[in-house]
C-alpha cells in the first residue's frame, strides 16, 4: 500500500509553482513591453541642453598624415602611393575631420630628421597650431631613432592644446598623457635596432660586391663621368675635356690654384655647379684615380648609422682594381701629375724653383699709366728675373 503525501509538501509545490508562473507571466510582460517599445521608436533621450550647444559648435578635427618611404625602388614607390591614398580617403571620409595635409618623404632614410623636409614641415605647422592629430602607418614610418621619435613626441605633447599621433600598425594614439609611454619607447628601440641591422647587411653587400671588383661607385659629383640608364659608366666629352685641360696645365707646371682661377675666369661651373673654383677641387681632380681607368674603393665610411656621416678610412680594408674603366687620362700622364704633386707637397721651393725655370706667370697691366708692362713676381730671386727678362727678350726679337 503506498504511503499518502504529506500535506505541508503538497502545499509548498503549490506555492512553488504559482510564483514560477508569476515570474514566467512578469517576463512576458516585460518582453512585450520591451517589443511596443521598439516598434514606436522606444524612448527619446534628450541631452542636456548644454550639450546640444557645445555638440553643435565643436569644430571639425584638424587631420594631417605622415607617409615615408627609405627608398625610391618601384616596390616602395607603390607602397608609398598607396599610403598616401589611404590616409587621403580616410581622413575625407571621416564627416568629423577635416584634412590639413599629407606631408611626404619619398626616397627619404629615417635614422635622423635632418634630410626630412616633409617631416619637419609637419611638426612646424603643428607647433603653429595648425594640427590637431597626425596619422602615420608606423613607428618605423615616423622614425628609426629612438632619440628623434621621443624628442618629436614630446614636442607635440607639451603643445597647447597637445597634437595626438596616431601609429596604425601597433594600434596606438599617442597623447602624451603617459598611458602608452612604456610601449613607446620599447617600439622605438626595436626601430632603431631593425634600422641598425639593414645597415650593416647593407654595408656587406656593399663590401662584397667591392671584394668582386663589380661595385658601382658614384660619379654624382665626379667630373666627366656620368651612368647610363643601364648603369654602365660612361665619359662626358665636354666635362672630359676640363679635366684634360687640369692634366695639362699641372703637366706645364701651372698650379692648382691657377687652375681654379682660370677655369673660374671662363665661366666653367665647378663639378658641384658652383660659378667658382678651389684649388682643393682642382687638387682632389688631379688626386683621383678614376681618370686613368683605375678604382680605389672604400677611401671612406659611414661611421655611424644614425648620421650617415663619411670620414675618411683608416680602420677597414680598401680595395683597388686596376683597368677597371675607360680612362680619361693616361696611366704616365696621371702617374707624372702625382710625382709632381708630391714634390711640390714635400719640398714646396724647390717645387717652385722647377716651375719657373720651365714656365713663369706674369700678368700685363692693362690699363692705366702703366698700360703693356709685365708685373714680375715679387718672391722671384734676382736670378730668375733674370731669366724671365731674357725669355721676354728673345720673344720680342722673334717678333721683329
Amino acid at each position: 500500500m503506498a504511503k499518502p503525501l504529506d500535506p505541508k509538501k503538497i502545499e509548498s509545490a503549490r506555492q512553488f509553482s504559482s510564483r514560477a508562473e508569476r515570474r514566467e507571466q512578469r517576463r512576458k510582460l516585460m518582453q512585450d513591453e520591451i517589443a511596443e517599445n521598439q516598434r514606436s521608436n522606444g524612448v527619446i533621450v534628450i541631452p542636456p541642453k548644454k550639450l546640444q550647444e557645445v555638440q553643435q559648435e565643436r569644430p571639425k578635427l584638424r587631420v594631417a598624415a605622415y607617409c615615408r618611404v627609405s627608398t625610391q625602388e618601384e616596390e616602395q614607390v607603390g607602397s608609398f602611393d598607396m599610403q598616401v591614398r589611404h590616409f587621403t580617403q580616410r581622413i575625407e571620409g571621416n564627416p568629423d575631420w577635416e584634412l590639413v595635409e599629407i606631408y611626404q618623404d619619398e626616397g627619404i632614410s629615417a635614422t635622423t630628421v635632418k634630410k626630412r623636409l616633409g617631416f619637419q614641415k609637419m611638426i612646424a605647422d603643428a607647433v603653429d597650431g595648425k594640427i590637431d592629430l597626425i596619422l602615420t602607418k608606423s613607428i618605423s614610418r615616423f622614425g628609426r631613432n629612438i632619440v628623434d621619435i621621443l624628442d618629436n613626441l614630446n614636442i607635440l605633447s607639451a603643445l597647447n592644446p597637445p597634437v595626438s599621433v596616431e601609429f596604425e600598425t601597433e594600434h596606438i594614439t599617442y597623447t602624451g598623457d603617459g598611458k602608452n609611454n612604456l610601449l613607446i619607447v620599447l617600439l622605438s628601440a626595436l626601430a632603431e635596432m631593425e634600422s641598425q641591422q639593414k645597415s650593416e647587411a647593407i654595408k656587406a653587400g656593399i663590401r662584397w660586391r667591392m671584394a668582386e671588383g663589380i661595385y658601382k661607385f658614384s660619379v654624382q659629383n665626379t667630373l666627366g663621368f656620368y651612368r647610363d640608364h643601364f648603369g654602365r659608366l660612361v665619359i662626358e666629352p665636354t666635362e672630359a675635356r676640363i679635366v684634360e685641360y687640369i692634366y695639362e696645365s699641372c703637366l706645364e707646371g701651372g698650379t692648382p690654384s691657377e687652375s681654379a682661377a682660370a677655369l673660374t675666369e671662363q665661366g666653367i661651373k665647378s663639378p658641384m655647379g658652383n660659378d667658382s673654383w678651389s684649388a682643393g677641387t682642382v687638387r682632389s681632380i688631379l688626386r683621383n684615380e678614376k681618370y686613368c681607368g683605375d678604382a680605389l674603393m672604400q677611401k671612406t665610411y659611414t661611421k655611424d648609422f644614425r648620421t650617415h656621416k663619411s670620414v675618411k678610412n683608416t680602420d677597414l680594408n680598401m680595395y683597388f682594381k686596376e683597368n677597371h674603366h675607360t680612362a680619361i687620362i693616361k696611366k704616365e700622364d696621371w702617374l707624372k701629375v702625382q710625382k709632381l704633386l708630391s714634390e711640390r707637397h714635400t719640398s714646396p721651393h724647390k717645387a717652385k724653383l722647377r716651375f719657373l725655370s720651365n714656365r713663369f706667370v706674369a700678368h700685363r697691366v692693362k690699363d692705366g699709366l702703366f698700360k703693356g708692362y709685365l708685373i714680375l713676381d715679387s718672391r722671384w730671386s734676382p736670378a730668375e728675373r733674370q731669366e724671365f727678362m731674357k725669355i721676354v727678350d728673345d720673344t720680342q726679337d722673334n717678333t721683329k
